[in-house]
Formats: C-alpha cells, sequence, structure tokens
C-alpha cells in the first residue's frame, strides 16, 4: 500500500486509536473487510476516489446501519470518505483496522505478548505440517470448514483474540496466502507493541542469551526495540539469516559457500 492509500490507512489508524471500542470493533471490521472482498462492484463504488465521499458514506449508511456497532458504523463511514488508490487497499484497510482493533484490546488487557506469540507458534505449526497447509490453505474446502479445523486446535488454548484473528485468516484468506495473511498479523501486532520483528532461521533454536545479544546489536543498527522471533530450520548449516521487513541479513554458512561459488565460476570466464 503506497501513496494515498498509505496516507489514508494512517489517519484512520489515528481515528481508531482515540475511540477503539472493543472486540466486537475487530470482529466487525473483519467482517466488512470479506463482505467488500467478495462483492466487486461494492468494492469499486466505496473504493472510487472520483465519485463523491457523501455518496459513499450514503453507500455505508444504507447497507450497514442497524448491523453494526454505532462505533463501527462511525470508522466504516470515516474509512470509505478517504481517499484509496484501489478498491483492493480499501479491503486491506478494513482488514488491518479489524485485527488492529483486536490487539488494542489485547493490550488492554495484558494479553498482547501472549497474542503475538500464538499467532507466530500457530504459523510456525502451519508451515511444518503439509497436510495442515493443505487443508488451511486450500479454497476448494469450504471456509467454515477451515476455520472449525482451527477451532479444533486452538480453542481454550490461546487468548480470545489470536482465535478470532487465526479462524478469520483461514476462512476469509481475502486473496491473500495462508502464510502471508499469519506473517501479516504476526507484523502487526509486533507494530503495536512498538517493535521491529526480526525473525531468525537457524539450525538450532537460539538460547535466551543469544537470543538476546541479537536483539540489543539490531536495536542499534535499527534504533528501534527488535522482537525476535526463532525459526528452527534445518537446511540452515550454520550461522544465521535474519529477515526484517523485506531486508535479510544472511550470514548462514550456505550462504558464504554459495558466494564462493560464484567467485570461483566467474574466476573461470
Amino acid at each position: 500500500m503506497l501513496g494515498a492509500s498509505r496516507a489514508s490507512l494512517d489517519s484512520v489508524r489515528e481515528v481508531l486509536a482515540t475511540n477503539p471500542g472493543d472486540a466486537e470493533l475487530g470482529e466487525q471490521m473483519l467482517a466488512i473487510a470479506t463482505l467488500l472482498a467478495s462483492q466487486s462492484t461494492l468494492r469499486g463504488s466505496l473504493g472510487d476516489p472520483g465519485s463523491p465521499a457523501a455518496q459513499r458514506i450514503a453507500i455505508v449508511e444504507s447497507l450497514l446501519s442497524g448491523k453494526i456497532s454505532a462505533t463501527a458504523l462511525a470508522l466504516a463511514k470515516d474509512v470509505v470518505s478517504r481517499r484509496w488508490s484501489s478498491g483492493r487497499d480499501l479491503v486491506e484497510a478494513f482488514g488491518t483496522l479489524g485485527a488492529e482493533a483486536l490487539f488494542i484490546q489485547a493490550e488492554t488487557g495484558g494479553r498482547l505478548d501472549s497474542v503475538q506469540n500464538q499467532l507466530f507458534d500457530f504459523s510456525r505449526a502451519v508451515a511444518a505440517n503439509g497436510e495442515l497447509q493443505m487443508v488451511l490453505g486450500n479454497p476448494a474446502v469450504p471456509g467454515d470448514q477451515r476455520a472449525a479445523v482451527v477451532n479444533s486446535l486452538v480453542e481454550g488454548r490461546v487468548e480470545n483474540e489470536a482465535a478470532i484473528l487465526l479462524k478469520d485468516a483461514v476462512q476469509n484468506p481475502r486473496g491473500r496466502r495462508l502464510d502471508d495473511a499469519l506473517e501479516e498479523l504476526v507484523e502487526l501486532a509486533a507494530v503495536r507493541r512498538k517493535e521491529i520483528l526480526a525473525q531468525v532461521r537457524a539450525a538450532v533454536e537460539l538460547s535466551a542469551q543469544q537470543s538476546e545479544r541479537l536483539a540489543t546489536v539490531l536495536a542499534r543498527i535499527y534504533s528501534q526495540p527488535v522482537q525476535i522471533q526463532n525459526i528452527v530450520d534445518p537446511t540452515v548449516i550454520g550461522g544465521v539469516s535474519v529477515t526484517i521487513n523485506d531486508e535479510i541479513i544472511d550470514g548462514t554458512t550456505v550462504q558464504r559457500l554459495e558466494q564462493a561459488r560464484r567467485l570461483l565460476v566467474g574466476g573461470q570466464g
């Protein structure tokens, strides 16, 4: 999301921060995102920057009044009144606001750390289980069945906010791959905690001391607190590979061997 859409999203996130509502607000924003993802005509009408804002607001009023909370309706009207570069950006905005509203509730209740860790643990469990990937990421499997599978795995084991977000991610992908949707949620939670998320791949799990030392070094580099998410990857022969946003800091043995091989091949020319 770039340009006008990014500015609009930043603005409505500030609006949400001043009136975060409750868990119901988060679920209702997610439901609107899913509705727009499935209705191309409606998405086009509400995301059309050439139509008057009052017209877009009127559509939301007629469609959602009495069906969602007053807080959710006011936020939805604010969202559609702003400029979006595409209908897809509008869908993403509602999805982001839904997740953020749930994160705010978790933060208020002192549960945000747990929610983020639970989202990350679930994403790694899915990544490590091919059968689970096939079920949860298969669009041929009805969404309610995919959500039921998630519910059977997490019910009573995770915070309510995490359960809501996980079931939404599998039931309503909204054009996203499941692994991307889960990664986005983990990153949004890190942003809410005002931290940078660093995914660290190594052949074995880092010790608490190693993680703390790495987080300290990265925090100095990025001038911001860094949270380490450790991913055990047997293909990493030695060293670690660190991913922060779209930047990869690769210090693995495999990468160094590949660089050496390229130098040798180049030298033969």
